[in-house]
């Protein structure tokens, strides 16, 4: 489940005082609350499925509630009643794969920011503000030197330091979609099996997991859950799904060896009686191409649909070009993973490098003041790099959201000083260091959490 508050900020307009709020732990006894915070803030009710099934997600070690100090009476409320909560966030312990040294590829772990919610009674009163805050200083007293999350509305997170790192590209596919690739792609997809089950079983799930990591190996820009959060992601609700099938997972295996997995699910549709029923993938993930392409053929194929629309893939995804390209693909890109140096030392000395760098960056950060000031970066041919900090004068000046949005190695910084928000100092500087972040590919889009 994807959560992300839907506050904004209006400018030149007068506000109420802001209301002094604490920020406290929360657990189950909480329920009661968090439900009807959850329901206030994104007024969606999914049929069918108890608070104590929604909230069983939750890493309760990681999750943090704003309460009023002095509530007042509602009118409206038994006196009873306790205070509602003001806000509240959650957080999960996932990891991003980067660009490594030497042309390779790193996980590294990542905070996953989730489920940040204001009370829609008391928004825009610097609640949200002192929530991320106190998130991202916990981050930093935890070590966690990279933080993401997927914003529902992209206004809100560049305020807080966080910049869009990678694209989310759904493709819609007719049925019968022919899949051109390779002879020697085309014979070794042939080699791989595929078979589907039920995705929201204990095994179903273990095995999904194990497919979903091993992907994530060699695939730039992938997002992973813990295991503790695969364990319940794809339980099935019957009544929640309506009209349309439970999800299934199929998994493609190579050698005899687990390979990728596609999870999807099919809605049933009539016109005219002809049948059109529409394929919605929700995941798909390879660890080698044949794999990927004896999934997508799979998917494509199916009896008694029309359509299949794929989330979650990348500007050059190899579905997208084996389908004929963006107009036979029916492409829609978005934002999709956002992340945030929250230590740029210990972020930018655990990526690699695409060849020799020696910058001097000038980080504006007022939100993580540890961040804010000079540092020497420097990799060599290997792209093994290091960021320390320095009194030596400034070569490139920008923000912290900058080093984030170009992280996974898109969204270059030469493209963002054109845009203006980068600086150079010294003539070359900001083009060495774009180069040396940049990846050979695109970054895929982050599962949805």
């Amino acid at each position: 489940m994807n959560h992300e508050s839907p506050e904004t900020t209006t400018p030149d307009v007068d506000h109420p005082p802001a209301p002094v709020t604490t920020l406290v732990d929360l657990s189950l006894a909480d329920a009661e609350r968090i439900m009807a915070l959850e329901h206030l803030v994104w007024f969606e009710i999914a049929p069918g499925v108890s608070a104590q099934d929604t909230l069983a997600e939750l890493d309760f070690s990681r999750t943090r509630g704003a309460e009023l100090a002095s509530p007042t009476p509602r009118l409206g409320v038994s006196p009873q009643a306790g205070p509602p909560l003001a806000g509240m966030y959650a957080s999960w312990a996932m990891a991003v794969t980067a660009p490594g040294a030497d042309g390779g590829l790193v996980r590294l772990p990542m905070n996953g920011l989730t489920w940040v919610g204001v009370h829609p009674d008391l928004r825009r009163r610097g609640i949200l503000r002192q929530m991320m805050v106190e998130h991202l200083h916990s981050a930093h007293d935890d070590g966690e030197a990279i933080a993401g999350l997927q914003a529902a509305e992209p206004g809100i997170y560049g305020r807080f330091g966080y910049g869009a790192a990678s694209l989310d590209v759904t493709l819609t596919l007719g049925r019968g979609t022919q899949l051109d690739a390779g002879a020697d792609l085309d014979q070794a997809a042939g080699e791989v099996g595929t078979h589907i089950v039920p995705a929201g079983t204990p095994e179903a799930m273990e095995v999904i997991q194990r497919a979903h990591l091993g992907a994530a190996e060699s695939t730039l820009g992938a997002v992973t859950r813990t295991d503790a959060m695969a364990a319940t992601w794809f339980r099935d609700h019957p009544v929640a799904r309506g009209g349309r099938e439970p999800l299934q997972a199929m998994f493609a295996t190579r050698d005899r060896e687990l390979s990728g997995y596609a999870l999807f699910r099919r809605t049933p549709k009539w016109e005219h009686g002809v049948p059109a029923g529409e394929v919605q993938v929700r995941e798909l993930a390879a660890s080698d191409p044949a794999s990927l392409l004896a999934l997508g053929r799979r998917l494509v194929d199916f009896d008694l649909t029309s359509s299949v629309t794929v989330d979650g893939r990348s500007m050059d995804d190899p579905l997208l070009w084996w389908a004929g390209g963006p107009r036979s693909a029916g492409l829609r890109a978005g934002d999709s993973l956002w992340l945030r140096l929250v230590d740029v030392d210990k972020a930018l000395t655990a990526r690699g490098y695409a060849g020799a760098v020696d910058v001097v960056l000038d980080v504006v950060d007022p939100v993580c003041p540890w961040n804010e000031r000079r540092w020497r970066l420097t990799a060599g041919e290997d792209g093994v790099g290091a960021c320390l900090p320095t009194d030596a004068d400034a070569d490139v000046h920008l923000p912290v959201a900058a080093l984030g949005a170009a992280y996974l190695g898109s969204r270059p910084l030469a493209a963002q000083a054109a845009a203006g928000t980068v600086t150079e100092r010294r003539p070359g500087a900001v083009a060495e260091l774009s180069r040396a972040m940049r990846g050979d590919i695109e970054p895929i889009a982050a599962i949805g959490f």
